[in-house]
């Protein structure tokens, strides 16, 4: 007996759609699983950094207390307790300072000295211009800014010639007031008519590829009105003194040693404010050295700590303001800062 001959059963529709709600499900896992593995990836990346950007902060706070403990060592020294210099180990302590590991990162520490810049809350009209001569401001924006900066810290509404006080102000975007009291902090001059960032800050590189300086570079808001002979710089010197190049010059050969470096072994810092005003004299204007005498001091209060710390490629960088004052060494300001400077 012959079997029966079955008919061919071709595929129904309803076959080939279920084939594509299968695959269409499939798909749909595939990227549920990639989105969900990609979302672990990402968490996992920002947990990491968190990680690392605060392992980076507590390194930074540990450079700023290294700092605070060489300046404290330096009050309690012998023979340089007397006096700040720049070849002192409060600024000089590379081993210390310089990319020191701790941990899993490292540290940097750069410590500057507030008192060897010009104090903004004391420096003369003649003072103020001989800056912008220095840093190549055109004469009448130079009158803008050096009027602007004197009626910025002196009360009342009544501006100088090119100066401004609030009705200047009140008619930017956004609208503030003149302040009328001393500077608290340096960044202050921001706020004043003329003065821009690039001025303010200086710009990184030039034509010829070098740094140029800015306002930051020459002034500081520090309480103590002083002026640290052993730690400012030739131009601040030379704005201070109203004196040329090779005066100033001859000045730091004595000061900077045989190799005119500052911050090297042979430095012979001065012992006393004495000391450095007897080098000056005959070289400079009676009555200009008879003004700035009391601005002048060895001793310093005042410190600038820029501590970064790193971890991973990860930074935090704090910059602290520290006071030294016998016994102890207190925080005046405290601005943190993601990322490195």
């Amino acid at each position: 007996m012959n079997d029966p001959i079955h008919p061919r059963r071709n595929p129904s529709s309803s076959d080939g759609v279920a084939m594509v709600i299968v695959l269409w499900v499939i798909m749909v896992l595939s990227l549920l699983i990639s989105g969900f593995a990609f979302t672990m990836y990402v968490e996992t990346q920002v947990a990491s950094f968190s990680r690392k950007e605060l392992k980076a902060e507590q390194l930074a706070r540990s450079g700023v207390e290294v700092a605070r403990m060489q300046l404290l060592l330096h009050m309690k020294a012998g023979t340089e307790a007397g006096y700040e210099a720049l070849n002192q180990e409060w600024v000089t302590n590379t081993v210390l300072y310089v990319d020191h590991e701790l941990g899993e990162g490292k540290y940097t520490v750069k410590v500057i000295d507030e008192e060897s810049k010009l104090p903004i809350n004391l420096v003369t009209q003649d003072q103020l211009r001989r800056v912008m001569d220095l840093l190549g401001v055109e004469p009448s924006d130079g009158d803008v800014i050096v009027d602007s900066i004197l009626d910025w810290r002196e009360p009342g509404e009544l501006h100088r010639l090119n100066g401004a006080k609030s009705d200047y102000y009140q008619s930017l975007s956004p609208p503030y007031v003149v302040k009328g009291a001393p500077f608290d902090r340096i960044e202050e001059l921001l706020l004043v008519r003329g003065v821009t960032r690039d001025l303010f800050y200086g710009t990184d590189t030039n034509a010829e590829q070098t740094t140029t300086l800015g306002l930051k570079d020459f002034f500081s808001a520090s309480p103590a009105g002083k002026l640290n002979v052993n730690t400012a710089t030739n131009v601040v010197l030379q704005a201070l003194l109203g004196v040329e190049d090779d005066q100033v010059a001859a000045l730091l050969n004595r000061r900077d040693g045989i190799d005119g470096i500052p911050g090297t072994d042979d430095d012979r810092p001065f012992n006393s404010t004495d000391e450095f005003v007897a080098e000056l004299h005959g070289s400079v204007n009676p009555q200009i050295l008879a003004t700035v005498q009391p601005l002048l001091t060895v001793r310093s209060s005042y410190f600038n700590v820029k501590s970064t710390g790193e971890v991973g490629g990860v930074k935090r960088t704090i910059i602290a303001i520290l006071q030294r004052q016998d016994p102890y060494v207190t925080t005046v300001s405290w601005n943190e800062v993601r990322g490195g400077l």
